[in-house]
């Protein structure tokens, strides 16, 4: 990674008569948090600080301080050549993300995207340097189920099932003992055929004995919530790994269960012992593919199998009975998001219905079109849940919060505007827990979860990473239709003691860091 800049000093900071939220789940109090070398130095009683001209002073009078946030779900890698700074995640108060979801990775690969070949690594270590080179807010990286089937099978595309599989076992082995945090997987994503039971076993085996978690995201092509929710869970009661239910969300409808039935699910193994955490972020839009909306069997193989299909008059025709057929997808709660034509960009914003319409053709046929015409290139936006369901699974036990895992260059106001979000509608008087509990599993919480030693806590000796937000203010700003609008209320952020957010606006330092997983299975810090 070529960064032009050079990684700047912390300055000693003084944070005075500000209301504290360390990040634990505790009560709050008043205090003065001092940050110096990249750390807090010292947490003294409001108005104790005694200035001596060396130090910069912030006055955090009416002001809340707390740990930054952990995007557990982050998206930036396709950004890292033009943002680096990641404006979009310090903006709303991000300080760490884990990248390597929904089956993007940047390492380990031998070949990439031409788009990105300058941003590829062939290994996880390589990576991470290179993240050290200069980011604007700290990175852990997953490695995708694909990318792990990618590096196991070259040079042993003849072996047997069995050697396959302790092929793709020493593969995360090898990108956990890199320095990887763990392995994502989403059968949306994931290349076909779909993981078996016996893959992901001996997947989640090598992901424990390394201290490492799995992230799996539920494919509303197989099966309900529900069905593969327990599939996972008891993939990591078998193997003993960390399993994390990234973007957890269920739709109304007897037939896909009740968020009771689902939040039951997951306290009846947390209390037989299973490690495990789940995730969401606070829209009720998601972000993804329009060809994921294609039935399972149409999108095995490579996007040029894909594209053959649908011009094959006989496989159309069973794509069209199926998709007619589908009960979850409402073609009016899809829309447009992205487009890699440009001849196609008229497109953008509107629902799948209204440009039916317009082409005086049935949903289907537009549908199918829009992929052949875009090479598979088409993002979405899928309303998926109802805000019922989505406020009991944030008030969960388990739950720490995300982003909606969506590219900056896409349009989802997520990208700029989740974490405010979150303490907007979900904590205190709006939502299901107070604003300690809420900070809780923004950063603390997710901590835990990454096994980040040192962080998500405001404690003396960790590391600086700090968030000062007016909590009378703070809200997402960002919408649908302008989804690129930094949040209200966000002062300052520091990563690793060094300014990144300065009285609303990003400094473009680049003091974040490669958080690497230990031999010993926590996540160095430092």
């Amino acid at each position: 990674m070529r960064i032009d800049a050079v990684r700047p000093l912390p300055v000693r900071t003084a944070i005075t008569r500000t209301r504290i939220i360390d990040g634990s789940g505790g009560a709050e109090y008043a205090g003065d948090v001092v940050l110096e070398d990249g750390r807090i130095s010292r947490i003294l009683p409001a108005g104790a600080f005694i200035e001596d001209g060396g130090t910069l002073v912030i006055d955090g009078s009416g002001l809340v301080t707390c740990p930054g946030f952990i995007d557990m779900h982050g998206r930036s890698e396709p950004t890292l050549p033009t943002d680096p700074a990641h404006h979009a995640a310090l903006t709303q108060g991000v300080t760490t993300q884990v990248l390597g979801q929904d089956g993007f990775s940047l390492a380990p690969h031998g070949e990439a995207p031409e788009s990105l070949a300058p941003l590829s690594w062939p290994s996880v270590g390589q990576f991470l340097d290179g993240i050290d080179e200069g980011t604007g807010a700290n990175v852990a990286c997953l490695v995708p189920l694909g990318t792990v089937r990618e590096v196991a099978m070259r040079g042993v595309e003849d072996a047997s099932v069995a050697e396959m599989i302790a092929a793709q076992a020493r593969a995360i082995a090898d990108a956990l003992e890199q320095g990887a945090v763990g392995m994502s997987s989403g059968p949306e994503h994931d290349p076909e055929p779909r993981a078996t039971a016996a893959e992901l076993e001996a997947l989640g085996t090598a992901i424990a004995a390394c201290g490492g978690y799995w992230s799996t995201e539920h494919d509303p092509n197989h099966g309900t919530v529900l069905e593969a929710v327990a599939g996972s869970i008891a993939v990591a009661a078998k193997t003993g790994a960390s399993l994390h239910l990234a973007h957890l969300r269920l739709d109304a409808g007897a037939s896909m269960g009740t968020v009771a039935e689902l939040l039951a699910m997951l306290d009846a193994a947390l209390d037989a012992g299973v490690d495990l955490g789940c995730g969401s972020h606070p829209y009720l839009e998601g972000h993804g593919l329009l060809s994921s909306l294609l039935p399972s069997w149409a999108r095995e193989g490579h996007a040029a199998d894909i594209l053959a299909r649908l011009d094959d008059a006989d496989a159309v025709a069973r794509i069209r009975a199926e998709v007619q057929a589908d009960p979850n997808i409402d073609w009016k709660a899809v829309s447009i998001a992205s487009v890699g034509s440009a001849q196609l960009s008229m497109l953008v914003g509107q629902d799948i219905t209204r440009i039916a319409a317009i082409q005086s053709t049935d949903v289907v046929t537009t549908f199918l079109r829009i992929l052949g015409a875009d090479e598979l290139a088409t993002g979405i936006l899928h309303r998926t849940g109802n805000e019922e369901n989505l406020r009991a699974i944030v008030g969960h036990r388990s739950h720490c919060g995300s982003g909606p895992g969506v590219p900056v260059a896409a349009a989802h106001p997520g990208t700029w505007g989740a974490f405010p979000r979150f303490l907007a509608r979900y904590a205190g008087d709006a939502g299901p827990m107070d604003m300690p509990g809420m900070i809780h599993q923004l950063t603390g919480r997710p901590a835990a979860r990454l096994g980040l030693a040192g962080r998500g806590v405001l404690a003396e000796g960790n590391a600086a990473d700090v968030l000062v937000f007016a909590p009378d203010v703070i809200i997402d700003r960002a919408t649908f239709a302008d989804p690129r609008q930094p949040a209200a209320g966000i002062k300052h952020v520091f990563v690793n003691g060094v300014a990144a957010v300065s009285e609303h606006l990003p400094t473009s330092a680049l003091a974040g860091r490669a958080l690497r997983r230990s031999a010993k299975g926590r996540t160095q810090s430092t």
